[in-house]
């Protein structure tokens, strides 16, 4: 089956780029969980973690990086690494890998309209 290349939307290049942040010093974000856990210093990798998480949603290279990933999924295509941007790739891995349980979580006409653009 041949590969077809998914592009990104205006809109979903607008709402990456609407959620976009700089992501906070480690000083910060200690401060932060301290706030939220009574003093308690120990965890704030995890909020680290999420922040950075959150801050990858803002970068296109990685959106483009799932829906692709969905895609070559769901073209039943094997799972390549193709470029060097690690956004990107970090993206595939993840759309490839949770494509199933990503399209769980669709409605009926997102399905479809997925099936007959990149599916078939």
């Amino acid at each position: 089956m041949e590969r077809k290349i998914y592009e990104l939307t205006e809109k979903q290049i607008a709402k990456a780029i609407a959620v976009r942040f700089e992501l906070p010093s480690d000083e910060e974000i200690k401060t932060r969980w301290s706030k939220q856990h009574h003093g308690k210093t120990t965890g704030w990798g995890m909020m680290k973690r999420d922040l950075a998480n959150a801050q990858l949603k803002g970068d296109t290279e990685y959106q483009r990086g799932i829906w692709q990933g969905r895609v070559d999924k769901a073209r039943e295509l094997d799972y390549s690494e193709e470029r060097n941007e690690k956004s990107y790739n970090l993206g595939y891995y993840r759309g490839y890998t949770d494509y199933e349980s990503n399209r769980n979580g669709w409605d009926q006409p997102t399905r479809d309209q997925f099936d007959q653009n990149y599916a078939n």
